[in-house]
């Protein structure tokens, strides 16, 4: 499977069945995020305990480019510091702007997300739940 076809494969598997999707009891960190171009419209929320995210999880109507980062994302994220979710954020947005950069192997799948660095209004959709992660965790 080419890595084109394994990206649409696995964006549309996550638009189907979201990871992470819905409320998230005891969540001390929430943000909202919106791109008013497409429509997207998240929540996300996060229990932090110190500087370690301990979960996160999300609700809201979105893309499937949104909703797939998303998933990821939150996937990802549980167990990770804040220092470390701020370093993966600027080697995610390098990535997905300069195509030859090697994959980062710390993101693991997040690099499938890539693809969309041809597109300038999916790249906003790749990078909003983060962005709205990291105002989630501006009080950090």
């Amino acid at each position: 499977m080419t890595l084109d076809r394994l990206y649409q494969s696995r964006i549309l598997e996550l638009n189907r069945s979201p990871l992470h999707r819905g409320e998230l009891e005891g969540a001390t960190h929430e943000a909202r995020g919106t791109d008013a171009l497409c429509g997207d419209d998240i929540l996300v929320r996060l229990v932090v305990e110190g500087s370690r995210i301990e979960a996160c999880a999300w609700t809201g109507e979105a893309c499937a480019i949104t909703t797939a980062s998303a998933s990821m994302l939150a996937e990802w994220i549980a167990g990770r510091t804040v220092g470390t979710l701020r370093a993966a954020h600027a080697r995610f947005r390098a990535l997905l702007a300069d195509d030859g950069l090697p994959d980062d192997e710390e993101l693991g799948e997040i690099n499938l997300l890539r693809a969309v660095a041809d597109y300038p209004s999916r790249v906003r959709n790749a990078l909003l739940p983060w962005e709205t992660v990291d105002r989630a965790l501006e009080s950090i």
